[in-house]
């Protein structure tokens, strides 16, 4: 029998398709950051609404008998969720094979009783905790026959604490701060004791006709402490109005200090939520690009990468740059980009990250947002800001693909202004603030029909535009100015660098990326 355990247990270790549904389930039901998780919430809190609705509507009206199956296709939905969240709430098998091979280490016989002892435990442990408790009370109502069972639909409502994120953050900070609550439980208690003692003693025994019992005491205490005052029970003897004046100036305390405690864990957690927010709309994005950094270089960049609609997602120490009017838009996150597990919660080991800038004032952060980088992602494109020229090569043995020096760029501009200055600005414009022309680059996929033809066949002046020149891609510091059309072949991974009207390179790069012609002469030898 243990020996069957055993086998089942390893065979499911190894099955591909078990890890994948398993791993499927769990992030669509408990999964941080996964997509299926967000339209699954969605989807559950539409069916508990509409069922609870269901259950409302059902008190005066006959429900039509499509409605009924309605009910019970949701009932099946929920019981179905509980018995998934059972399921991946732990790993049986792991439990398993680890005591086994721990028994075969130690040379002593394998007892599964124990192993199931342990299972037994986290899955008890699951089905009593708070939320596991809601979700069954939630299909008790479905048994019409106990109309007692009726009042339970109310913990349908609570199942929506589940899938709302922002509810389960405010859970939390109640959670954090359960000492400060604590303390404050005992004060409001303490002051309710005194209160409603007080008062009965005073005004108890007939003197006051609406005070009949001590629970009369105790309501007229709460009531006051809490500053609503309905007026049912008023104090009528001087001892009695000395105790509500202390008790509203104490409930006052008591709310304040109330007040204080969940506003301090509140702000506490907005940085989370954002970084959670933030890193939530990140996954879900195709392609961005990750900017370490936002001074002057940074700020440049994301304004130039809005303009093209480019995705990017800003990490800086400092937050206070986000606050911005013109950056408070921006996917920005506050934290160290050297720290790999930040890197690894926005998902840098992923293909979505295509590349990774790291432009911060000093070498050595650099340095460290490289080396971090590389190590969970080998071939993630790196580009790095060099402020002093003797890092540059420590930056590029770091593994950076390219290295900018910023002050060298900087002169180097000036200089060619103070040669060319008219030249120099219709550059300028033309990168920076044209509305019509442009530079772009097109990159020559192995699916383009121009492979082995001569520029000439392309025919890009139709198009009005200017070749510039042509990067090869196995030598991207080899720029070809102006090739020759008569006798240049195009070949596989070539990069034209083009000036021309946005449209008209749209239109370009349809036609050498999907355009294929009926015949195909080759140049190439």
């Amino acid at each position: 029998m243990n020996t069957q355990f055993v086998r089942f247990a390893y065979f499911l270790e190894s099955s591909k398709k078990y890890y994948r549904t398993k791993s499927f389930v769990y992030e669509t039901l408990e999964g941080t950051n996964s997509k299926q998780r967000k339209y699954f919430d969605l989807f559950m809190i539409f069916l508990v609404l509409s069922t609870v609705a269901i259950l409302i509507y059902e008190v005066n009206h006959q429900l039509l008998p499509w409605v009924d199956a309605y009910e019970t296709v949701a009932i099946i939905i929920f019981i179905i969720e509980w018995l998934g969240r059972l399921w991946v709430s732990s790993n049986s098998r792991k439990h398993i094979i680890k005591d086994y091979e721990k028994s075969q280490l130690l040379n002593q016989e394998f007892h599964l009783n124990y192993s199931l002892r342990k299972i037994l435990k986290e899955k008890v442990s699951f089905i009593l905790s708070p939320m596991s408790i809601i979700d069954l009370l939630a299909i008790l109502p479905y048994y019409r026959p106990l109309r007692i069972l009726r009042i339970l639909m109310i913990f349908r409502l609570f199942k929506i604490l589940r899938y709302t994120n922002s509810i389960q953050q405010f859970r939390h900070v109640l959670l954090e701060k359960k000492f400060e609550f604590f303390t404050l439980a005992i004060l409001f208690f303490m002051a309710i004791a005194f209160g409603s003692t007080i008062i009965f003693i005073y005004e108890g025994a007939g003197v006051n006709p609406n005070i009949h019992n001590y629970f009369d005491a105790i309501y007229w205490s709460v009531i006051t402490i809490s500053t609503v005052g309905f007026g049912d029970i008023s104090p009528i003897t001087i001892q009695g109005r000395i105790a509500t004046l202390f008790l509203v100036v104490g409930g006052m305390g008591v709310i304040a200090f109330s007040t204080s405690i969940v506003t301090t864990a509140l702000s506490e957690k907005l940085l989370i939520l954002k970084e959670e927010k933030v890193m939530g709309e990140t996954n879900s994005l195709s392609s961005f690009i990750i900017i370490c950094g936002f001074g002057r270089m940074g700020k440049v960049l994301a304004k130039e990468f809005t303009k093209i609609n480019q995705n990017f997602l800003i990490i800086d120490k400092n937050d206070e740059k986000f606050k911005n009017k013109n950056t408070q838009d921006f996917l920005a996150i506050k934290g160290d980009a050297t720290d790999s597990s930040l890197l690894k919660n926005i998902g840098i080991h992923k293909e979505a990250a295509t590349c990774m800038i790291a432009i911060t004032d000093d070498d050595a952060v650099n340095l460290s947002i490289i080396l971090s980088t590389r190590s969970l992602n080998p071939t993630i494109r790196i580009i790095a800001r060099a402020n002093n020229p003797k890092a540059k090569e420590k930056l590029l043995l770091a593994g950076a693909s390219e290295v900018i020096l910023a002050n060298e760029i900087a002169a180097l501009v000036a200089s060619e202004y103070l040669g060319q200055p008219v030249a120099f600005e219709a550059i300028d414009d033309i990168l920076l603030n044209s509305e019509d022309a442009i530079m772009d680059e097109i990159k020559i996929e192995e699916s383009s029909y121009c492979i082995g033809l001569k520029l000439e066949s392309i025919n890009i002046n139709k198009f009005n535009i200017t070749l510039i020149g042509v990067i090869k891609e196995e030598n991207k510091k080899s720029f070809i100015f102006n090739p020759q059309k008569n006798t240049y072949i195009v070949e596989k991974n070539d990069i034209f660098i083009i000036i021309g009207n946005k449209e008209s390179i749209q239109h370009l790069k349809m036609e050498i990326l999907t355009y294929q012609p009926k015949q195909r002469i080759s140049y190439a030898k």
